[in-house]
């Protein structure tokens, strides 16, 4: 691809959620004024079944003459984890089969139906793992195909969370969803740790609360005085600790950046 044509595509960013549907469409890294749009789901067990059949819905309507599309996925069909370092990570087939026995012992044998990845760490050093049902992801992928769209990516939205941030190099950061939060660590341009849980909608004393209960694991969140907030619960909160600071966030789809799938 030309420079030039890097430079003036088009791509459309969604998030695919439980309830909702978020999209806006990119050009030349920015969000196009007025692009940005939100369709409710019905899907009161929050199954991605039912959010998989809105976006096939979605797509047959929309007009975006074919338009690429860059896919983030909520949280909570998103397991991640932290990974020790192995030998076998420096092979394709070794490194499944030893992140299939690390999501195994963690999340019990329905890992086997997930698709595995994990990140380019230093070697030696730990690196963060995600598995996602792979139906999920053939799902999504089979759906933008039979509309003639091109997927440039797939990811849990931490991916596009952390990235967003990533310049401001905050030690520590926090994402909230509807049902979900995620607390991370992060240094030299990496996520070096992380919790993740449920929560309710008043999540405000939640975040302090799983905070603490992380640091009796982690006595070095001690020396973390702030961290990035990022909510895209839909719920504010007033009772948000001082210890979290909020970062703002036009929407889910307007955290993904071109420039991570060039």
């Amino acid at each position: 691809m030309s420079l030039i044509e890097r430079l003036t595509r088009a791509t459309v960013c969604l998030h695919l959620a439980p309830h909702g549907l978020h999209g806006v469409l990119r050009r030349a890294g920015r969000p196009l004024p007025d692009s940005a749009f939100h369709l409710p789901i019905a899907n009161p067990d929050a199954s991605w079944e039912v959010a998989l059949a809105a976006l096939r819905g979605w797509l047959e309507h929309d007009g975006g003459k074919k338009l690429p599309l860059a896919v983030s996925l909520a949280s909570r069909w998103c397991a991640m984890l932290m990974v020790p370092w192995s030998g076998a990570l420096l092979d394709r087939n070794s490194a499944q089969r030893f992140l299939h026995s690390q999501f195994g012992a963690v999340y019990g044998e329905g890992a086997r139906t997930w698709r595995l990845a994990a990140d380019d760490a230093p070697y030696g050093m730990p690196r963060l793992a995600c598995g996602i049902d792979a139906a999920l992801l053939q799902g999504v992928q089979d759906a933008a195909a039979a509309h003639g769209r091109r997927c440039l990516s797939i990811e849990p939205i931490a991916g596009p969370a952390w990235r967003s941030i990533a310049g401001e190099k905050p030690a520590a950061f926090a994402l909230v969803e509807a049902g979900r939060l995620l607390l991370a660590t992060t240094s030299g341009g990496r996520i070096t740790a992380l919790h993740s849980q449920s929560c309710a909608a008043a999540w405000g004393d939640e975040l302090d609360r799983a905070w603490r209960r992380w640091n009796l694991r982690a006595p070095q969140l001690d020396a973390i005085e702030h961290v990035a907030l990022i909510d895209l619960s839909g719920v504010p909160q007033a009772n948000v600790p001082e210890r979290f600071v909020p970062i703002a966030v036009a929407g889910p789809a307007h955290l993904m950046r071109e420039a991570a799938w060039a």
